[in-house]
């Protein structure tokens, strides 16, 4: 499992609860808002720079990471990428052939083949690239591409990139929400 770890200055809370002590409660409603803000946008942001090195669509990647969002009692949000290894299927350009099935999986890489691979439909409804395991007709096995972590992990630079994007966006966030609370209390 990964998860992406941002951090607060006790300097940049001090200043924000000393502008909203007149407002009871206001601090964690803050917290909790703009942590939640920043981490959609930083999982959406991990989903499009991981679509950026392979050809797996979108739901395909999403369903590899998941979010955790801050409450009133947990002022803490994680975004998590899975070991989910996506079908083949999941991955464009991925088409039958005399020869096998033909994949491209990187957006740098070309295109590759299985031999005497195929796409099928299963009796549950499910579609998918499948080898056979040996000579015989059973069993088969699902061919499927990398992790989505890994994809994260041996990308140089793309958690580094979306840590620091983040990090820049909660202080936004933060200052946004606490102009919210100013807005709301006034009225």
């Amino acid at each position: 499992m990964l998860a992406v770890k941002i951090e607060i200055t006790k300097g940049s809370l001090k200043e924000a609860s000393h502008v909203l002590r007149a407002i009871p409660r206001a601090m964690p409603r803050v917290m909790r808002r703009a942590i939640n803000r920043t981490v959609d946008s930083a999982g959406t942001d991990l989903k499009r720079r991981v679509g950026k090195e392979i050809t797996a669509k979108k739901s395909e990647i999403a369903k590899g990471i998941s979010k955790r969002k801050a409450s009133l009692s947990r002022l803490l949000g994680t975004i998590r990428a899975r070991f989910y290894r996506p079908g083949l299927l999941g991955f464009a350009g991925t088409k039958q052939t005399k020869r096998g099935v033909t994949y491209r999986i990187s957006r740098r890489g070309g295109r590759k083949r299985i031999e005497h691979g195929f796409i099928t439909r299963m009796q549950t409804g499910h579609r998918g690239v499948f080898v056979r395991k040996g000579a015989e007709r059973l069993p088969i096995a699902e061919a499927r591409g990398p992790s989505i972590w890994q994809v994260i992990t041996d990308t140089a630079g793309l958690l580094k990139n979306v840590t620091d994007t983040a990090g820049d966006k909660l202080g936004k966030h933060i200052n946004d929400q606490i102009g919210v609370e100013l807005r709301r209390w006034r009225a």
